[in-house]
Parts: structure tokens; sequence; C-alpha cells
């Protein structure tokens, strides 16, 4: 009995496409894409947009810029010292570099500078650590040379007074080294703006997440209103399948608007991100991103027989584009080749017009594309589930 009972399990589980997505398909495909995610963020696959200039005609400066252009897991756009900020600022570029002095000499200050968004305070981290690797490993000679300034400063030249010179120089070091052992890198974040970044960009992408799973819960009402017979009624009256497929995408679209009212009042009354004082465009970018998750969703409801079909299909395609998409982690850690998959997602675009809002103040003009994106996926998925439901009626 127990062997029989075994196999009519595997029997039915073998028959069960969903199920078989679920426990063979997606478990190896999340963790080639988490794999690939943190196998980059500590190693070479890894790759940061870095705005670069230099501020001074020293060739030690130049030959630095070139060996880090010459890095694999580096990206780096040349630009003039005041761009710098402004490609950081936008998104452009995920940290600057500012040559301003002879990275191999003693400088009275550090002679490069990092420009830093505190959203993304890990690429800053990622650039200095490449810096130092590409000037110790690759530009040894540069390193000697700033050594050999910085204790030429501290001790003076080689003498007969060096012994009583380095007594001195150690008790007045802090000193000295204001004076030309200065370090090699210095951060300047950019000017803060209004709230924690990580709180921002995480409250898009938990929205984005949730959107996607509230709107799969509901258009899984199709489902069952197709078995209760319910549905051939409403095909039936006037308005037809028009009617059942704008009444799905507005109410998926109110829905969100509701969650998302509720996940940002928690984000503005517990971490002060100023979702009130830019009411107006954050309503409209989740409308937008509500549309869009519903263009995922109605499709998937329209093509599934069973509820539990279509809560299989819709986790499975909500996971995917979550995890590609940078709700799980953010995009700019990714590798490049999954940043580019990612860009194919509306929750990308969602978490980028989200954080455009609430981080960097962008305006209706700013949010524009991403709006149109998100605008275009819900309009396509509510065509496409129109078109499903009337070939299912036609063949019915």
């Amino acid at each position: 009995m127990m062997i029989a009972i075994v196999r009519a399990m595997v029997l039915t589980l073998m028959r069960d496409r969903g199920a078989l997505l679920m426990t063979f398909v997606l478990p190896p495909v999340l963790f080639v894409l988490f794999a690939a995610v943190f196998a980059g963020t500590g190693g070479e696959a890894s790759s940061i947009k870095v705005a670069a200039a230099r501020a001074t005609d020293a060739p030690a400066a130049r030959m630095l810029l070139d060996a880090l252009a010459r890095a694999p897991d580096v990206h780096l756009t040349p630009v003039v010292p005041e761009d710098v900020a402004l490609r950081v600022a936008d998104g452009r570029a995920d940290v600057g570099l500012i040559v301003r002095g002879d990275v191999a000499a003693a400088t009275d200050k550090p002679p490069l500078v990092i420009i830093t968004d505190a959203g993304r305070n890990v690429a800053a981290a990622l650039l200095a650590a490449r810096v130092q690797r590409v000037f110790t490993e690759e530009l040894p000679g540069l390193a000697m040379r700033r050594v050999a300034g910085q204790i030429e400063v501290l001790v003076g030249p080689f003498s007969a007074e060096q012994k009583a010179r380095l007594d001195d120089s150690v008790s007045r070091a802090p000193e000295l080294v204001a004076q030309g052992g200065a370090d090699l890198m210095e951060r300047q974040p950019l000017a803060s703006r209004r709230a924690e970044p990580g709180v921002s960009y995480y409250a898009g992408a938990i929205a984005m997440l949730f959107l996607l799973f509230a709107a799969v819960q509901g258009a899984a009402s199709l489902v069952d209103e197709r078995r209760s017979g319910v549905f051939d009624r409403i095909v039936m009256s006037r308005g037809g399948v028009l009617a059942l497929v704008g009444g799905k995408l507005f109410f998926l679209i109110l829905q969100g608007l509701a969650l998302a009212a509720v996940l940002f009042a928690v984000a503005q009354i517990v971490y002060g991100v100023h979702v009130i004082q830019h009411l107006g465009i954050v309503a409209l970018v989740a409308t937008a991103a509500s549309a869009a998750a519903a263009g995922i969703a109605l499709p998937l409801a329209a093509v599934a027989r069973t509820r539990h079909q279509a809560q299989t299909l819709s986790t499975f395609a909500v996971l995917l584009l979550s995890a590609v998409g940078g709700s799980m982690v953010p995009r700019f850690l990714m590798p490049e080749w999954l940043q580019n998959l990612g860009v194919l997602t509306p929750t990308a675009w969602g978490i980028e017009a989200f954080q455009g809002a609430l981080w960097r103040g962008d305006g209706l003009g700013d949010l524009a594309l991403s709006l149109a994106i998100l605008l275009a996926y819900g309009a396509v998925g509510a065509g496409f589930t129109l078109w499903l439901i009337r070939r299912q009626v036609r063949l019915a």
C-alpha cells in the first residue's frame, strides 16, 4: 500500500506542470541568479560605473586612470570635474572619482576624491578597493614614489641629524602628515537629501514585490469565476469581455494604490521618508506600477485552468521578476549581463521611479520614461488578456 501511495503521488506530481516548475526549475534558476549576484559582489564579475576626471596635469594621474580603465570590473567614463557629481546624482554613474593631485608625490591633502551617493555607498567601497589594488599591484612605482615623498616630509633628507629629526617627527606626526603625508583617498558624499537612502530604495523595492503578489492574488479570481459560471454570465452581458478585463484592471490598480498608501505611510511615520511632501508624483508612480503589476498578473490568470495553477505560475513569475529586477538585491551590485536583463522587467523600472520620487526628488519630466514603460506593461498585459479570453470564448 505504501508503494502504491508513493506511485500515485509521483504520477500526480508528474502531471502537474506547475508543481514541476516550482520543484525542479525555480530553485536552480534562483540559485544561478543569486550566485551570480553575490559572486559578482565580491569578485571580478561585479562591474561599477565610474565617472572619472583629472584636475591635474601630473603624468601619474593619467597613468592611474588609464590603469583603472583597463580593469575588467570597472566601466570608466572620462568627464570634466564639474560633471562628476552630476552623473553620480542622476544615476548615470554609481560613483565618481576626481584626481586632483599627483598620486606619486607627497601632497597636503588626498590626491584622489571619491564622490559618493549615500544610496550607493557599496559602490564607493568597491571603487576604493579597485583603486588601491591598481595603485599597489599595477603601478608599484607610483606607490614607492609616494611613500618616499611622505618619508622625506616626515624625517627630511638622510643626514647625521636624522635620528634627532625622526624623534621630533614622531612627536609631531599629525602636524607633519597634514603637510605632506595625506591619505591617498578622500570621500565626499553628495549633499544630504531627504531620507536614509537604503530606506527609500527598499520602500520602492518592497512596494514592487508586493504589488506583484497582490495583483496575482486578485487576478486569480478570474479562475474562480470561470469555474463557478460567473464568467459566462459576465461575458454574455453588456460590455462583455472588455468590461471584464477593464473591471479587473481597474480593481487591481485601486488595490495597488491602497497597498502603496499603507506601505509609504509606514515609511513616512517610522523612517521619515518624505512621501506627503511629494504625494502627487508618488501617487503617479504607484498608479503606473500597479498597472504594470496588473499587466503581469492578468495574462497569467487567463491561461491558468485552476487557482492552484494560477498561484504556481504567478509565484514563479513574481520571484523571477523580483530577483532580476532588484527587489531583493540592488541591481548595481549585479554582474553587467544581469543588470541588462533586469531592464526588461517592470520591477526595475518601478524601483527606479519610486527611488527617483522619494530620494532624488525627480519631477514628472525626469520620470516620464519610467512611467511610460510601466503603463505600457499594463496596457500590453491587459490587451493580451483580452485576446486570450476572447479566444477562449470562441473555442468554447
